[in-house]
């Protein structure tokens, strides 16, 4: 018995030593899963603070499990890469970029995330960094990702290649490199990757084919955008999509068709909080100031500002106020307010990218020339023309040293002149053939928007022409089931009708009927009576018994006024066929169709049977009627 106790308390042990691990491996999961649909709730409701707070604390307590991990590293892993993107998200949606930054690098050295999530620790920093403004510890985080080896994973790699892209862009104008991140995250999307924010990443991939020349691919990348928006994808994606159109389209001087989709950006951009809008707004001011519509620009300008201010957007204001420095100084009464303006911003210069402060010294040093402080407006031009130089820009380096070459040649300044000349021939030949590859592209792309307008007013007119035919498809359908509706309704009225008339008819026939039996019984009687004469011989009794009419003229009217009543066709038809049939045998045709016997036809017309009989075979002759052939049928046959 004893041993029975121990084997039975060894396999209960040994059960729960096999089942305890799934068990806490299951909870556990559930936990960090709840853990990620909570941190996403807080993000949807903009509670970044909150946000912040559980994300720290949950990534602390799962880093702190993975030393005693009931669950395997990769799923911990998993949990540990959300929580530091939603981490990521909720320092970025709160504008906090100093102490995001300052967070992950405080858990960057950690080995679990060093084995497991460097990926997104160097993405994430990258990004904050370019955010802040510190765009030397951006591009060194950047540079570093790239060396990382690749996974194949493509969920996990599109997001970051938004980010690594942006930050090589914003913080380093290496856009090459970009496109060649962004290009890797198609292949992965076209590849089944997903990604949320797909539609934002195939937009800014058009907005780089853009900036290096490839315009019929930004076209087409940007029209790809476009076409993929569904009411379930989030407007600031289409916002991107349509701005960049715009954009592209008054690059290449095609500045009605910018307009217009420049105004469905704004569309879009108001249907979510007014995402974009003073970009939107500074775009279009650009827009007008190429077609020299000076109200248009400034009016938009002002707009632009006043969104950028309420949205608290360091980088749209300064933005801003540098295109509006630049814009006062196409119209010399405005170009002290164009150097005001201009020094009432370089304090802030410092946290802008290294192209808009060479863009705030190219308009500044301008300004200053133009007001007559040549030596400092040209040594500020200089040194943009140098930033310039040194981040590639050349089309902005040439623009800028044509505005040193005008001056050095007034001032005769031979040697700084032939310096600037001999810098702008290099690369000449590759502007004008960029040129001519924007004009080249812009009437591709002007033809082929063309000829797709002209087939979609070919659709546009079939479908009108369907929607055409349609609508009179539906008009006739329309009119024929009223004339269904209408004509049921009156088979239905009168059916109505005719059963009223027939219960009509009934009753006068059971009225006829029943003047008929009291016919009957009265001759009945009035038989028993002439038997009782008979016995005693009264002959003169008899006489005037057998001389009264058991039928009388007035019930023989009557007779005859209900019989057409019920049957108002059948004697004109009966006399058509036969005309030459007397009273006596017109009534016993009527009485015939009431189906009255022999007996009290003989009763009903006071006559004995010989004497109907009689009628009947003069009717027959009458009719011509054959011995095979029944009265009563050919009778009653005109009562249809």
């Amino acid at each position: 018995m004893k041993i029975k106790i121990l084997l039975l308390l060894l396999i209960v042990s040994i059960g729960a030593c096999t089942t305890s691990p799934n068990s806490t491996n299951s909870n556990d999961a559930q936990k960090w899963q709840q853990t990620i649909t909570e941190l996403n709730a807080l993000l949807r409701e903009k509670k970044h603070q909150k946000a912040i707070d559980e994300a720290r604390q949950k990534l602390s307590q799962l880093l702190a499990a993975t030393a005693n991990a009931t669950i395997p590293n990769d799923t911990l892993a998993k949990y540990a890469r959300q929580i530091l993107n939603l981490s990521y998200f909720s320092y970025l949606g709160s504008k906090q970029f100093r102490p995001g930054i300052e967070y992950l690098d405080s858990i960057s050295d950690n080995p679990f995330l060093q084995q497991y999530c460097k990926h997104e620790l160097l993405s994430t920093r990258a990004s904050l960094h370019q955010m802040y403004g510190d765009n030397q510890a951006a591009i060194r985080l950047a540079d570093e990702y790239l060396q990382l080896p690749e996974y194949e994973d493509a969920d996990r790699y599109i997001p970051q290649a938004e980010l690594v892209s942006g930050v090589y862009v914003y913080s380093g104008n290496d856009i090459p490199q970009a496109i060649r991140l962004l290009e890797r995250a198609m292949e992965c999307y076209h590849q089944g990757g997903s990604f949320q924010n797909m539609l934002r990443i195939i937009s800014r991939l058009g907005i780089y084919y853009r900036l290096v020349g490839e315009y019929e691919k930004a076209v087409a990348t940007n029209q790809e955008a476009i076409n993929s928006y569904t009411d379930s994808i989030a407007p600031p994606n289409i916002v991107i999509a349509y701005g960049e159109q715009a954009n592209l389209y008054a690059e290449l001087g095609m500045y009605d068709r910018a307009l217009q989709m420049n105004a469905k950006a704004q569309h879009y951009s108001l249907l979510k909080d007014s995402f974009g809008l003073g970009d939107l707004y500074r775009y279009r001011a650009e827009i007008f100031r190429k077609t020299q519509e000076r109200d248009s620009v400034f009016y938009y300008l002002n707009q632009a500002e006043k969104v950028s201010a309420a949205q608290r957007s360091f980088k749209g204001v300064f933005v801003n106020k540098a295109l509006a420095v630049d814009a006062y100084q196409d119209y010399p009464d405005s170009v002290q307010k164009a150097l005001d303006l201009a020094l009432s911003i370089c304090p802030d210069s410092a946290r802008m990218p290294q192209w808009a402060r060479h863009q705030l010294n190219l308009h500044l040093g301008r300004a200053l020339l133009h007001t007559g402080k040549a030596t400092q407006g040209i040594a500020l031009i200089e040194k943009a023309a140098k930033g310039y130089r040194e981040m590639d820009m050349k089309e902005m380096e040439y623009s800028t040293n044509q505005i040193l070459m005008e001056y050095y040649r007034n001032m005769r300044m031979d040697d700084a002149f032939f310096r600037c000349y001999d810098r702008n021939r290099i690369f000449a030949d590759s502007l004008n053939y960029n040129e001519r590859l924007r004009a080249v592209a812009a009437a591709n792309i002007r033809f082929d928007t063309e000829r797709q307008e002209k087939e979609n007013k070919l659709l546009s007119a079939q479908v009108e022409l369907q929607h055409r035919r349609l609508v009179f498809n539906i008009c006739i359908s329309i009119a024929l089931l009223l004339i269904l509706i209408i004509s049921i309704a009156y088979f239905f009225t009168r059916k109505k009708a005719n059963r009223l008339l027939l219960e009509k008819r009934k009753q006068e026939i059971q009225k006829l009927i029943a003047s008929q039996q009291e016919l009957n019984r009265h001759n009945e009687e009035l038989s028993k009576q002439i038997e009782q004469i008979m016995a005693t011989n009264n002959l003169n009794t008899i006489s005037q018994l057998t001389g009264q009419n058991l039928l009388s003229k007035e019930d023989e009217n009557n007779f005859r006024k209900s019989f057409a009543a019920i049957y108002p066709l059948y004697l004109p038809k009966l006399r058509e066929k036969y005309p030459n049939l007397t009273r006596n045998e017109e009534l016993l045709a009527m009485l015939i169709c009431m189906n009255q016997s022999t007996d009290e036809i003989a009763l009903i017309m006071g006559i004995n049977r010989n004497s109907v009989n009689m009628i009947r075979s003069r009717m027959r002759k009458k009719i011509n009627l054959t011995k095979e052939e029944s009265l009563d049928e050919v009778i009653k046959q005109y009562l249809s």
